[in-house]
């Protein structure tokens, strides 16, 4: 028979003018039974701008250190906006500038190549950290600025250099936010087919991978994503674009006040258009994968460096609890907004690491996550939330828990279908930045959550 588990966890006593408050009891429930989905192995990827990625920056292990710890298992590079003016074989190092096709704007920065990441580079820092490579193409310069030939013969050929080179890239972008550059739906969808023969033809064993939106809503930005997969005959992976704040996509707060209201995070239509998207593409027959390529925090949250951080774990806990296939969060060490939304941040002339942010350690808690099997939590309070993971073989069981209210909670956690065993490691922060990595007895009794805060816990099974 299976074992069922009754256990009170203490896991943050906050005091107040020398007194313990303490707060009415929360209920969370998980059956190690119910399994649900595996939860990718790909879910903490990154980014890689290529012009923002200065040589002499990657020389500090430490961002190689915090790859290999967070278990980044992909890296998607030239990067967003960037892939839509870059060619890949004549770099100029300038992100956002005129593309070099565009003969009537361009002008020539003369960028050092030691001030950005080119191909080469890339692949070898993959390797570095044990990532695989996620490469974009431009599909935009031969349409606007020459011949769609041209376009696909520069596809082609970084294709092709690849393969010769060994460099293993089996997943393929195309293009980045077309939506925002002369892309129609059925447009994007020709564009992506046309590409992905002439890629094909070199490699037939690639993924190819697609971007749209959820929102703004009133843009029908979803039901336009749900056009492309229809239409496009070699589409795999659709990736959406969403930035938790950003008013040009899914309709959020802004504001740190208005992020501790949302329960769960986008007040759950985040969660309907996930269940809306396979819902829609198993009705077509097709096996299209969800993804979230460039997702993160826009503009300027406000509060502490630890509430990106608790935001970013918000952001996580949703992903995971559903069956999402990659996701490269946005951004390292670049973008729009306060630089506490980042992975690390750097010294004024971008080629120094000054420090790892805390959002840094949300992708460390997590990484043990990654392949594990995942186990819904219920809660009997919308405040207090998160996943469960079986990991290590099935040796483990995993919680990931966000307490998104003023006031320490109480927990009373109910473990249906396996036995637990020996000490609970438990490793957690608060807003404040207050930090605890402790390991407890099975028996204990009584435990808590911090406000505004977010646990690991780790239980060894019989």
């Amino acid at each position: 028979m299976f074992m069922k588990n009754l256990i009170y966890l203490f896991l943050f006593i906050v005091p107040i003018s020398g007194i313990n408050i303490l707060y009415a009891q929360v209920s969370l429930t998980v059956d190690a039974t119910q399994l649900k989905h595996t939860i990718s192995p790909y879910l903490n990827g990154a980014h890689f701008v290529y012009g923002a990625e200065n040589d002499k920056l990657y020389e500090d292990e430490r961002i190689a250190d915090w790859m290999r710890r967070s278990k980044v298992k992909t890296i998607r590079w030239p990067g967003g906006t960037a892939v839509m003016t870059y060619h890949w074989d004549d770099l100029t190092g300038d992100n956002f500038g005129p593309d070099k096709w565009d003969t009537l704007n361009y002008v020539e920065k003369n960028i050092p190549p030691t001030a950005y990441m080119d191909l080469d580079e890339y692949i070898a820092y993959c390797r570095r950290v044990n990532a695989n490579p996620m490469v974009g193409v431009n599909i935009k310069s031969g349409k606007q600025y020459r011949t769609d030939a041209d376009g696909l013969d520069e596809a082609r050929r970084l294709i092709q250099y690849c393969k010769d080179k060994n460099y293993n890239v089996k997943f393929w972008y195309l293009g980045n936010e077309g939506y925002a550059k002369g892309f129609s739906p059925v447009v994007y969808a020709k564009y992506i087919d046309m590409y992905a023969e002439v890629l094909k033809q070199v490699d037939p064993d690639i993924t190819i991978i697609g971007d749209w939106k959820f929102g703004p809503e009133v843009k029908k930005r979803f039901e336009e994503s749900m056009t492309i997969i229809k239409l496009s005959k070699h589409l795999d992976i659709m990736e959406y674009h969403e930035k938790w704040g950003n008013e040009w996509g899914l309709a959020a707060g802004t504001t740190l006040e208005e992020w501790k209201n949302e329960f769960p995070l986008y007040n759950g239509k985040f969660d309907d258009y996930c269940a809306e998207f396979f819902k829609q593409v198993k009705a077509m027959g097709k096996k299209t994968k969800l993804a979230f390529n460039e997702w993160g925090v826009g503009g300027n949250l406000g509060g502490t460096a630890h509430n990106y951080a608790l935001l970013v774990a918000d952001y996580m806990l949703m992903m995971m609890r559903h069956d999402v296939y990659s996701a490269c969060y946005w951004n390292m060490n670049m973008g729009q907004g306060s630089k506490d939304n980042r992975v690390f941040t750097t010294k004024s002339n971008g080629n120094q690491l000054d420090k790892l942010n805390p959002v840094a350690k949300v992708f460390e808690f997590t990484a043990s996550a990654l392949g594990a099997k995942y186990l819904e939590v219920k809660s009997s309070d919308k405040q207090v939330y998160g996943v469960a993971a079986l990991a290590e073989n099935d040796k483990e069981l995993q919680f990931y828990l966000l307490n998104k209210s003023p006031e320490t909670q109480r927990i009373q956690l109910n473990i249906d279908g396996v036995k637990v065993k020996g000490k609970i490691v438990n490793i957690s922060f608060d807003e404040s930045g207050n930090e605890l990595q402790t390991s407890m007895d099975d028996k204990k009794e009584k435990f808590e959550l911090a406000a505004y805060s977010f646990s690991k816990l780790i239980f060894n099974l019989k």
